[in-house]
C-alpha cells in the first residue's frame, strides 16, 4: 500500500503543479482582456470561454484535492457525539456514498464526452471534449482519494482495540 500511496501523492504534486499553471494562464487571460478592451479598445474573442473552461478544470482538479486533505465542507457536529466506532461507520458510509457519486460522474462523464468530443466550442474552435473532460478526470481523482480513505478507514479497524 505504501507504493500506492506514493503513486497518489505524485498524482497530487503534479496534479497541483497543473493547477498553479493554469490559475497563473488565467490571471494572464484576464488581465490582457481588461487590457484589450480598456486601454485598446478591442476585445480578445477567446479569452472569456478560455478563462470559463479553465475555471471548469481548476474547480474539478481543486475538488479532488480538497478532498485527498479533507477539506471540504462538512457537518460534524452530531457525528461528534457518537461514540468512535460509530464515528468509522459513519465516514465509511459518507466515503462509500461519495465513491459511488464519483463513479456516475465517470460514467457519465464518459457519455457526454461520446456527444460533445465532435463540437467545436465558438470562439476558440476547440473540442468541447477538452472542457467537459474535466469531469472525467476529476471524477477519476476523486475516486481514486476516495478508494484511498476507504482503505485507510479499513485499515484503522483491523488494527483493533488500539485504533
Amino acid at each position: 500500500m505504501k507504493i500506492i500511496k506514493k503513486i497518489l501523492d505524485l498524482i497530487q504534486l503534479l496534479t497541483e503543479y497543473v493547477l498553479f499553471v493554469m490559475v497563473a494562464a488565467m490571471v494572464v487571460i484576464v488581465f490582457a482582456q481588461v487590457i484589450w478592451r480598456f486601454i485598446l479598445h478591442a476585445s480578445l474573442p477567446w479569452s472569456e470561454e478560455a478563462a470559463r473552461y479553465l475555471m471548469v478544470w481548476m474547480s474539478m482538479l481543486g475538488s479532488s484535492i480538497a478532498l485527498r486533505k479533507k477539506g471540504h465542507i462538512g457537518v460534524e457536529a452530531l457525528v461528534m457525539l457518537f461514540p468512535a466506532p460509530v464515528k468509522k461507520a459513519v465516514s465509511f458510509l459518507t466515503t462509500l456514498v461519495a465513491a459511488g457519486f464519483f463513479v456516475g460522474i465517470i460514467h457519465y462523464g464518459i457519455k457526454v464526452l461520446k456527444v460533445v468530443a465532435p463540437q467545436e466550442s465558438p470562439a476558440m474552435e476547440i473540442s468541447m471534449a477538452i472542457p467537459y473532460g474535466a469531469l472525467v478526470v476529476g471524477g477519476v481523482l476523486m475516486l481514486l482519494y476516495s478508494i484511498e480513505e476507504l482503505n485507510a478507514l479499513i485499515s484503522s479497524n483491523k488494527g483493533g482495540a488500539h485504533s
